[in-house]
C-alpha cells in the first residue's frame, strides 16, 4: 500500500538534517549526521528507511554548505535548504514544510501529509514507517487530515512523526528549536512497533557503537 495510491494525498517523508549536534562535537569540528554507521553516514541511513516506506523523501538541510545536503541528494532525496536552520529546529521543520507545500498549492493539489523524522535515526526500521503510513491510511478519509501518528515501543514514543495535512499551517508557524511538540500534545496515537531503533539517535561519538537495542 502506498501513501496517495488510495487518499488521493501525497505522504512525505521530511528528513530534519540542518543539525550538527553540540553535543557530538563541542568544537563543531565533526558533524554527527556525517558519522559513518555500517559503511554509509548517519543521515542516508535514516533516509533510506524512510525511502523504503514512502513515495518521496525530502531532507531539510541549512542553506550554507552542508556536506549532508549533498550525500543525501546522491542517495535520492529532495534537498530543501533553509536559511533559518540556524534558529533550531522548529524553524527548520516551518521554512521545509512551507517550501514544499508550496508546490502543491500552486497546482491546486491536497495538501500533504508529514512523516518527519529528525536525521540522527539510523536505526529506525522501514516497517516502523509503514506502520504509521498503513495506520493512517486505513483511516476514513475524514480523519486522516487531523490524524497524528507517533510510534511507541514498550510504552515510550518514538519517530518518526506522521501529521495529517490540517497540521500544515501549524507546522509553518514554528519556531525557534522546540519543533512541533507542543503543537501536537494531545493529539498523538500511539502505534505499537517492535522497534527499539525508533528511540536511538545519535547524540555522542559512543552512541554509534551501541546497536539499536542498547537504549540509553
Amino acid at each position: 500500500m502506498t501513501a496517495g495510491a488510495s487518499s488521493g494525498t501525497t505522504l512525505i517523508g521530511l528528513l530534519l538534517a540542518a543539525g550538527r549536534g553540540s553535543r557530538f562535537s563541542a568544537d563543531g569540528s565533526a558533524n554527527k549526521l556525517m558519522a559513518v554507521l555500517a559503511g554509509r553516514p548517519v543521515c542516508v541511513a535514516a533516509a533510506a528507511s524512510l525511502q523504503a516506506a514512502l513515495p518521496r523523501v525530502a531532507a531539510a538541510v541549512p542553506a550554507s554548505s552542508s556536506a549532508a545536503a549533498g550525500v543525501l541528494a546522491q542517495a535520492g532525496c529532495e534537498v530543501v535548504a533553509c536559511d533559518r536552520a540556524s534558529e533550531g529546529m522548529g524553524a527548520t521543520l516551518a521554512q521545509a514544510v512551507a517550501s514544499l507545500s508550496r508546490q502543491y498549492a500552486g497546482a491546486g493539489d491536497p495538501l500533504p501529509a508529514w512523516c518527519v523524522m529528525p536525521a540522527d535515526m539510523p536505526w529506525v526500521h522501514p516497517d516502523t514507517i509503514a506502520a504509521l503510513r498503513d495506520a493512517w491510511l486505513a483511516l476514513p478519509p475524514s480523519r486522516r487530515g487531523r490524524a497524528v501518528l507517533a510510534p511507541v515501543y514498550r510504552g515510550m514514543r518514538g519517530n518518526p512523526v506522521l501529521l495529517g495535512p490540517d497540521w500544515t499551517d501549524g507546522l509553518t508557524q514554528l519556531r525557534g528549536d522546540e519543533g512541533a511538540r507542543r503543537l501536537i500534545a494531545g493529539h498523538v496515537t500511539p502505534i505499537e512497533v517492535s522497534d527499539p531503533g525508533c528511540l536511538r539517535d545519535v547524540d555522542t561519538p559512543q552512541d554509534l557503537d551501541a546497536g539499536p537495542t542498547q537504549l540509553a
